[in-house]
């Protein structure tokens, strides 16, 4: 693995990417530390496994949950707002 500060990555990008392109991955450092590697894409993949998708919540059934079936008359919104507003 090669090493490079954030300077001598921007001043030679081409040249990084092209042992990247070879298959070697390359680790680029500020202040000393890692913080960030760059990869060739066959690495990236299982570096990065694929996350599980998103399960999402059934927001109309917390809604009825809490609320229940109610239903507000028409109208009854905008006279809210204007109470509010002091109108």
């Amino acid at each position: 693995m090669s090493v490079a500060t954030v300077q001598q990555f921007g001043q030679d990008l081409p040249s990084w990417l092209a042992l990247v392109q070879r298959g070697e991955t390359v680790a680029i450092t500020q202040a000393g530390r890692v913080v960030a590697r760059v990869l060739p894409p066959e690495c990236a993949s299982e570096a990065a496994p694929a996350s599980p998708p998103v399960q999402w919540p059934d927001f109309a059934a917390r809604r009825r949950a809490v609320f229940g079936d109610a239903v507000l008359p028409a109208g009854t919104a905008q006279d809210l707002v204007n109470e509010d507003r002091g109108a």
